[in-house]
């Protein structure tokens, strides 16, 4: 195997007049510990980019070792940004998702992380070189066949193509009896999201709401583990990317997929009481049912704790809405059922939720007696 020569090549490096000639922030929009890539390639090369995206999950480690190997890279021209497991610090691997920029030659970086490859190019670098490229991530390819299965959750990464990026997580075994956990007017429900799920190329909306503690995540969580598609959490504090112009773009990325938006009311709320949303509800509509809900295919799970009646009527209409359901207390005979299932060893007098359920041996620490305020006796 050939060696490319190097030797000329500073790598990344801060002289005088890379510095006299900067004059703007090398760093990312949103956050200031992150170089964004594209801004170093402006700086070091003086040109525009084109950009050569390869989207699937590959080995990065053994792929960064096979860069270094054949294109003859020194420590200069590689970057790293490693985000560490704090469970895992005592392990000797417990970075659990690192990402690379190398420095191939003048005018060619390769950025890659475990789920893409990103070519970053100048105007003199040849169809071939780009080829080789893509031929050494495809042989790091992971297949599907070979991954457990995966939750992912949506995360800000300022070098991606539309700043956005999916975090992997692995996801525990989670079978659970629908017919002991829920009341009985809910199995149809799920056997209509279960179908609807599992069946490829559909889209549509299915809100579950309810208050706390009656099953909704419990249920998603079942969901994630039965159901054979990439299960995408878009957390509460990104909630504002739904708004984005750059988050469908994104989505089309992830077609056939299930989008997952927890105790998102402010995004459900009317238009007509000001909502202050109106873009995020719009892109959900078309997620739903609009002009891109054929080409993306992507189902998407809302919950909520709110009253029906806050939640925009273009949410509730036929042909957008697969399925809806009000998680309540469970019955009181259901209740007593599964909490003898459990060996909880009490009696339970009232209707009660799910979390009371489990949780009825956990120390509480509120200023009330807890068993007595939910009706358990014992």
């Amino acid at each position: 195997m050939s060696k490319k020569d190097n030797s000329t090549l500073k790598g990344f490096h801060l002289d005088d007049n890379f510095l006299q000639r900067t004059n703007m922030d090398l760093f990312g929009n949103d956050n200031e510990q992150y170089l964004h890539w594209g801004k170093i390639f402006l700086q070091m090369f003086r040109e525009f980019y084109s950009i050569y995206r390869i989207n699937h999950d590959i080995n990065s480690e053994a792929l960064l070792k096979e860069m270094i190997i054949k294109y003859n890279l020194k420590e200069s021209q590689i970057i790293r940004i490693e985000r560490a497991n704090r469970e895992k610090f005592s392990e000797p691997d417990f970075h659990e998702h690192t990402e690379y920029l190398l420095m191939i030659k003048e005018g060619f970086f390769v950025a890659f992380h475990r789920h893409v490859v990103i070519i970053m190019y100048g105007s003199k670098i040849t169809k071939e070189e780009i080829k080789n490229i893509a031929l050494h991530a495809e042989a790091f390819k992971i297949l599907p066949e070979n991954k457990e299965k995966k939750f992912y959750m949506i995360s800000r990464s300022e070098y991606s193509e539309h700043g956005l990026t999916l975090t992997d997580f692995d996801v525990k075994p989670h079978d659970i009896d629908i017919e002991q956990n829920y009341n009985d007017d809910f199995k149809e429900v799920h056997t209509l999201i279960n179908d609807s799920l599992n069946e490829k190329k559909k889209n549509g909306l299915i809100l579950l709401h309810g208050k706390y503690g009656t099953g909704k995540t419990y249920y998603i969580r079942h969901l994630v583990c039965s159901i054979d598609k990439k299960f995408i959490y878009l957390p509460l504090h990104m909630i504002d990317s739904l708004s984005a112009p750059n988050f469908l773009p994104f989505m089309t990325e992830n077609s056939d997929s299930v989008l997952i938006l927890e105790d998102c009311e402010t995004i459900l709320m009317p238009r007509s009481d000001g909502n202050p949303n109106v873009t995020a509800l719009s892109n959900l509509l078309n997620l739903g049912d609009g002009l891109l809900a054929d080409a993306l295919s992507i189902n998407v799970i809302c919950t909520f704790n709110s009253d029906l009646k806050k939640i925009d009527d273009a949410i509730l209409r036929k042909g957008r809405l697969i399925a809806r359901y009000e998680f309540k207390e469970l019955e009181t005979a259901k209740a007593q059922k599964l909490a003898d299932k459990l060996n909880k060893g009490c009696t339970i007098e009232k209707p009660s939720t799910l979390a009371d359920i489990y949780n009825i041996d956990a120390k509480s620490f509120s200023n009330t007696d807890d068993r007595k305020k939910i009706g358990f006796g014992q």
